[in-house]
């Protein structure tokens, strides 16, 4: 077990965005994947590229009690959620990262936003989810994150999807395992949040590509 400590981190993010740029996405062929006009549909949902006009809505839903288990911590002010919000939407422009607001298809609802981030390792992409209080319990995130996989398995060139998740959080390690995770390593980690999380990380490869 390892236990990577919030200094170390930023201090390794901070050396690596000064030595180099992180390469983006590509499809099966090489090219950069264009993140912008991404929109994905399942049954029940539809996923879209985030931006400014879900500000309000992220900033009231990610709170306290869905970052328990979660790296991040939750706003302090709406600004917060702008600034992240801005950085999404330009890391999607570099191909590194695209973070998707999870709406109801029929009523428009914002339900939560899920995201696949390549800007550690573009060969193996994490994918990340969090749901409204409102709507746990409803499988919308397993949903939203199966849509996301699939996506994926058609249009981006990776070694292996990779899914963090707390050894606690028993209905984020069922959405992992319902899309093929297995769990390939472990380790603890110092949240934004000051709690410490126990994580278990799935790998998921992909299906083979002629």
């Amino acid at each position: 077990m390892r236990l990577i400590l919030k200094r170390t981190l930023r201090i390794l993010k901070m050396e690596i965005g000064r030595s180099r740029s992180v390469p983006g996405m590509t499809d099966f062929s090489g090219n950069p994947v264009s993140l912008g006009a991404v929109e994905i549909e399942t049954e029940r949902l539809v996923l879209r590229p985030v931006s400014m006009k879900y500000a309000d809505v992220i900033y009231r839903n990610f709170t306290a009690q869905i970052t328990r288990y979660m790296y991040p911590a939750p706003p302090e002010k709406i600004r917060d959620t702008g600034a992240f919000i801005r950085n999404s939407m330009k890391r999607r422009k570099q191909g590194t990262e695209l973070v998707l607001a999870i709406l109801c298809r029929k009523s428009g609802e914002f339900i939560g936003c899920c995201g696949i981030h390549a800007e550690k390792n573009p060969a193996r992409p994490e994918l990340g989810i969090w749901i409204k209080a409102a709507f746990h319990g409803h499988g919308c995130g397993r949903e939203a994150v199966a849509g996301l996989k699939a996506w994926a398995e058609r249009t981006v060139a990776y070694e292996y999807l990779v899914y963090p998740v707390d050894r606690r959080n028993i209905p984020s390690r069922k959405i992992a395992e319902a899309i093929g995770g297995r769990v390939a390593d472990a380790v603890k980690v110092e949240a934004l949040h000051g709690g410490i999380l126990d994580e278990v990380i799935y790998r998921i490869d992909p299906p083979e590509h002629p």
